[in-house]
């Protein structure tokens, strides 16, 4: 196991950063993470998880995980709080002040034996904080215990990279707080170790003794219910064309939403949906209340220094039985006009979000309409890149991309406007995003589709597909069905 920095080297960055994170890291192949946390986190409430499961290197070179976290951030509404070990230590009754806190740390130096996350924020953002940036309707929601937002600050993780195969444990405290001297950061690194070797060697050994994979019995579960029938959805879509026929929106994504009684295990759940539909953007977050499952394939928006990047997916299509049958509706996707002008249209949408906050000149398409292919649907996806504005803040880059433009519609306020009055019910963490936010200047946020909440014995999720002029009722509520069947698939155990 090696330890970075040396001595000599975090002394003489802590001269000038307020935070040096030290790592300890060792080579293991095919880690999978999921087992570790297993082990360490398991029965931690304020714990995560986030998987790259499949995916190219771009969006899937990195998995994290930690648990245990004391201090937190919570968001309902405009009341903000700010939590340590549960108690509550500040209150405001708007969200800026707490979305200060998250902001990239000014005194805080990159380092070159670290090129990515290695402390700061984790959590998530649901749909409605979208009204905390602009003046958008809100209504009641049928999750009451479930915040807006919910970030808890981390200074420990651990991080697998899927390319070197590194396995690393961070630790990045402030260099004022206790036990924050470089040998005691590496006193603990060498302890935790010692756990890890053990853990590792624990798990070789089960899967040495595992002779036949026994099927996995059905989770617990009470039936499966959307709030919106066919024809509910469908009169739906019929008015959001009339919105469109009128001018005021080119494009909306409308959802339904399915829940189910569940008194499983939610952390079994995320290992089946992983299974059932691995993605690039997985993840398990499990707070004290509820907890989140995820195998996202998109993200919102990726921050590493100076730089920014999006990558919108838009247009669906449903995975063939057969090769043929696959790759012809793959090439028909790809060659469809009306999905090929509604992922154009989102593209500009994404392009004129990031020039608000980007340098003049600097926002460029990388990668357009490329697909990629998860187990139920393949997509339509893009890359859009651009260089940051000096003094741009966490706040700042929330208020241009939040939430994504391939969930709402185009224009973005507009829609949001219509999804209240269309949708029954607030869409909560669905289509809001989680990630985390770096001490240093680095984000990565997912859009949370593919997901499920479990809450209060409830398994709950929404799917929904994006209306154009000449959509049919019929393809768009069977588009909802295709993304819904993972989901599906993960609660039913078929």
């Amino acid at each position: 196991m090696d330890i970075l920095p040396d001595k000599n080297t975090f002394i003489k960055l802590a001269a000038s950063s307020t935070r040096v994170p030290v790592c300890g890291q060792e080579k293991i192949r095919d880690l999978d993470l999921s087992k570790v946390f297993q082990e360490l986190f398991l029965q931690s409430k304020n714990s995560f998880l986030f998987e790259s499961a499949m995916g190219p290197e771009e969006t899937a070179r990195y998995s994290l995980m930690g648990g245990g976290y004391s201090k937190t951030i919570e968001i309902k509404g405009q009341r903000a709080s700010l939590f340590h070990e549960d108690k509550l230590i500040s209150e405001w009754d708007q969200p800026g002040p707490a979305l200060d806190l998250l902001n990239f740390e000014k005194t805080v130096l990159s380092v070159d034996y670290l090129p990515h996350f290695w402390g700061g924020w984790v959590g998530l953002i649901g749909y409605e904080a979208g009204a905390w940036f602009e003046s958008l309707p809100v209504k009641n929601s049928p999750e009451n215990n479930l915040p807006d937002f919910l970030f808890m600050e981390v200074e420990r993780l651990f991080l697998y990279d899927h390319v070197t195969e590194d396995f690393k444990f961070i630790l990045s405290p402030n260099k004022d707080g206790a036990g924050s001297s470089y040998d005691e950061l590496t006193s603990e690194i060498k302890q935790v170790w010692k756990n890890i070797y053990r853990i590792l060697h624990d798990i070789e050994e089960r899967q040495k003794s595992v002779i036949v994979s026994q099927p996995l019995a059905p989770l617990p579960s009470n039936g499966l219910k959307s709030n919106l029938s066919e024809a509910d959805y469908s009169e739906r879509v019929e008015k959001a064309k009339s919105y469109i026929q009128e001018g005021d929106i080119y494009q909306a994504n409308l959802a339904q939403r399915f829940e189910t009684g569940f008194m499983g295990n939610s952390f079994e759940l995320y290992s089946r949906l992983r299974k059932v539909n691995p993605s690039p953007f997985s993840g398990y977050l499990n707070f004290q209340n509820f907890s989140l499952v995820s195998s996202s394939p998109e993200r919102l928006v990726k921050v590493h220094e100076h730089n920014i990047e999006t990558r919108p997916i838009a247009g669906t299509r449903p995975r063939g039985q057969e090769d043929d049958e696959d790759q012809a509706l793959s090439k028909e996707l790809l060659l469809n006009p009306k999905e090929r002008a509604e992922h154009l249209m989102l593209v500009d949408l994404e392009r004129n979000d990031l020039g608000r906050i980007c340098k003049a000149g600097s926002v460029f398409v990388t990668d357009f309409m490329f697909l990629e292919k998860y187990s139920h649907v393949s997509h339509i996806v893009s890359n859009i890149k651009g260089d940051l504005k000096q003094g741009v803040c966490v706040y700042d880059i929330l208020k241009s991309v939040f939430p994504g433009g391939t969930i709402t519609g185009c224009p973005k306020i507009r829609c949001m406007e219509i999804i209240s009055e269309l949708e029954p019910v607030m869409r909560g963490p669905y289509s809001g995003s989680f990630g985390y936010i770096g001490f240093g200047q680095y984000m990565d946020l997912n859009i949370i589709i593919r997901s499920i909440v479990v809450c209060d014995e409830i398994a709950s999720f929404h799917v929904g597909a994006g209306i154009v002029a000449d959509s049919d009722p019929k393809k768009e509520y069977q588009e909802t069905m295709d993304k819904a069947a993972a989901m599906i698939q993960a609660l039913s155990n078929q």
